[in-house]
């Protein structure tokens, strides 16, 4: 059982296994770049203020580019192993999480790329993991207030991270019980947010035209499915089959459970459902968007692969998706 063994662990060999193994998803799209194929896989994103800033120039080095993203999906792995271990979402330490997480986030080359939905994403699960813990602190406190800044400074890189609005509110009134004001924070947040994008265009830049332009732009509902090769189908149908299992079992334990788990795995649902209709509705199935399905599929399928029995059937799984992975780089 040697998958099972180095990512169901937090210790030395799961981590030298996990890195590994990310290197070992990129390595595709670092042979393209060395051989000077890299520039026609990178997408040329447009986002934010803040994203054109740090990372406008970054879509014109291919390598840099890959390297950074590696290191942004690394950084977001390595958060949902500590929130997994923090809430007690496992039964055991695990690095499994941030293991289906690169399996279902970055098996595709066009997601395994910087873009706006990346970067967004880092502050999305930042965001999460205040909400997760709100059921500890007091009502009225600024502790929502925060969760609520996080997600509008991921929104200053990826503005449609607004629409995840009606999750923060469903979340909260599903953790603990919510007053009006903490419903009413998200919206002061972006406010402010559009004040001090306002006073920068008209008052700073002297092109109040400005803003009502990158709003414009950034909430645009633009592209649509690229058809790709069978075998990437073939890949994520494999593994939303296995979190339908997953799911199942879940259910029959659910209840074995405490009832601070049993509530944030109900806000993993809605996360799910809401990535699901944002990647298709609103991201418009841009690859990249992939991630916000990812955060809550990690935890399911690693609570399911934590189970005691069977555990050749899941080592025999998970071979098989390895294998599906390598299948993915080959022919996509």
């Amino acid at each position: 059982m040697i998958l099972l063994r180095i990512f169901k662990n937090n210790r030395l060999g799961g981590m030298a296994g996990m890195l590994l193994f990310i290197i070992g998803v990129f390595l595709c799209s670092y042979i393209h770049d060395f051989r000077g194929e890299g520039s026609s896989l990178v997408t040329q994103y447009r986002g934010m203020p803040f994203y054109q800033l740090i990372f406008g120039a970054i879509h014109t080095v291919p390598l840099v580019n890959h390297l950074t993203a590696m290191l942004l999906l690394i950084l977001i792995s390595i958060l949902l192993v500590r929130i997994g271990i923090r809430d007690q979402l496992l039964e055991e330490r695990s690095l499994m999480p941030g293991f289906f997480f690169m399996l279902f986030a970055a098996a595709i080359p066009e997601a395994r790329q910087v873009s706006p939905v990346l970067v967004g994403s880092v502050f999305y699960l930042l965001c999460f993991s205040i909400v997760f813990e709100v059921h500890n602190k007091k009502p009225d406190t600024f502790t929502i207030f925060s969760a609520s800044l996080l997600l509008v400074l991921g929104s200053m890189f990826y503005l449609k991270l607004i629409w995840f609005i009606p999750l923060i509110w469903g979340s909260l009134r599903t953790m603990r019980p919510v007053t009006w004001r903490e419903l009413f924070y998200p919206v002061v947040a972006y406010v402010l947010m559009a004040l001090f994008l306002f006073t920068w265009y008209w008052g700073v830049m002297d092109h109040g035209e400005g803003f009502t332009q990158v709003v414009s732009q950034n909430l645009a509902f633009t592209g649509g499915l690229v058809p790709y090769h069978f075998n990437v189908y073939l890949f994520y149908g494999y593994l939303l089959l296995l979190v339908l299992v997953a799911s199942i079992y879940m259910i029959d334990r659910f209840q074995t459970r405490k009832t601070l788990i049993q509530k944030i795995y109900q806000v993993l649902f809605y996360m799910f459902v809401a990535g699901i209709l944002f990647f298709v509705f609103v991201a418009r199935f841009d690859p990249s968007g992939l991630v916000f399905i990812a955060f809550p599929v990690s935890y399911v399928l690693s609570y399911y692969f934590h189970r005691r029995k069977n555990p050749w059937i899941h080592e025999l799984v998970l071979w098989i998706l390895m294998g599906m992975v390598v299948y993915v780089q080959v022919m996509a």
